[in-house]
């Protein structure tokens, strides 16, 4: 199966800044939940293997991710056993997300212990 897109993660500036601050002495520790918006996270090529309707809803759903009118854990989802974690509606916020320890409905594997 030929690759038809990749996540691109962009550390690079967030790393820059830091260290900076570390120079400047104003250093501190926090979380961070940068992502499309700021740039850290890119979605990269899709190919022409993808239909062009499905790469344009692609698009269309990152451009909604990064302008923060959807949020991708949205339920309703399910745990990989279908029993329900989000409802209709609900957003799972970060710290939920940091403890995420499963997958979702549709996923086949396990998580390594």
């Amino acid at each position: 199966m030929p690759r038809v897109s990749s996540i691109i993660d962009n550390w690079a500036p967030y790393y820059i800044a830091r260290t900076q601050a570390v120079i400047d002495g104003t250093w501190a520790t926090s979380n961070t939940w940068d992502g499309i918006a700021q740039g850290m996270v890119g979605i990269g090529e899709i190919t022409d293997a993808v239909p062009a309707e499905v790469k344009a809803a692609a698009e269309a759903l990152r451009d909604s991710i990064a302008a923060g009118d959807y949020h991708p854990f949205t339920g309703p989802l399910n745990r990989q056993d279908g029993s329900v974690w989000l409802a209709e509606g609900e957003v799972a916020d970060d710290g939920t997300l940091a403890g995420l320890n499963f997958y979702v409905e549709g996923i086949v594997g396990s998580i390594p212990q």
